[in-house]
């Protein structure tokens, strides 16, 4: 289990009551040490399962001193300030979590060479909602002139636009099921006539 509570920054908050005015002063220089230590765990361990459970472990572990200082004397404000600011650092990493889950397209580490053609603003449903239409009519070609299949075009748009597109067929059927709700079709044809309709201003 990777720790975090052996590091300066750990050993300052526990140590605090016996010299807050030195501790005082070496808090900020340690927090910083310990979100840089925190940055470079995250981005190092794989396993998002393990990587939850320590931030979790640590988080636990602040929230729970900073609610003992709580009841106590004035001279503490400064250190639940400090161990406010590092529970904040763990939940940005426990929100980037939650959205690496949600949308694994938006973490993908681009190549250098080549570097995707565009990025896509939206999200992945709204981008097949926006090419199905086009590969089932047979509009989106190969360099030979053969239609492309949907697992083609899908390979088409993850390297048009460096993204990953987990579960296509699952996402296709989304898609397909928001039918009767044309939200995205919609603010297009809304956009387009809105461009239509400068050209006559």
């Amino acid at each position: 289990m990777k720790r975090f509570d052996d590091t300066r920054f750990w050993e300052i908050i526990e140590t605090y009551d016996s010299n807050p005015a030195i501790a005082t002063v070496e808090l900020d220089g340690t927090l910083d040490e310990f979100i840089a230590g925190l940055h470079i765990y995250c981005r190092e361990e794989k396993n998002i399962a393990e990587r939850t459970r320590i931030l979790n472990y640590y988080r636990g572990k602040l929230v729970a001193l900073m609610e003992e200082k709580t009841q106590t004397s004035k001279k503490h404000t400064v250190l639940r300030i400090i161990i406010k600011r590092a529970i904040s650092a763990i939940d940005s990493e426990l929100f980037l979590i939650k959205m690496d889950l949600e949308h694994p397209e938006r973490f993908i580490e681009f190549p250098a060479d080549p570097p995707p053609l565009a990025r896509w603003g939206g999200n992945v449903i709204d981008l097949i909602e926006y090419f199905i239409g086009p590969q089932a009519a047979g509009l989106l070609l190969q360099p030979s002139g053969k239609p492309m299949n949907y697992e083609e075009s899908i390979e088409f748009l993850e390297k048009t636009f460096g993204i990953t597109i987990s579960n296509p067929s699952d996402r296709r059927g989304k898609a397909l099921d928001r039918q009767k709700n044309t939200q995205f079709q919609d603010k297009m044809k809304r956009v387009y006539l809105e461009e239509a309709d400068k050209r006559n201003l």
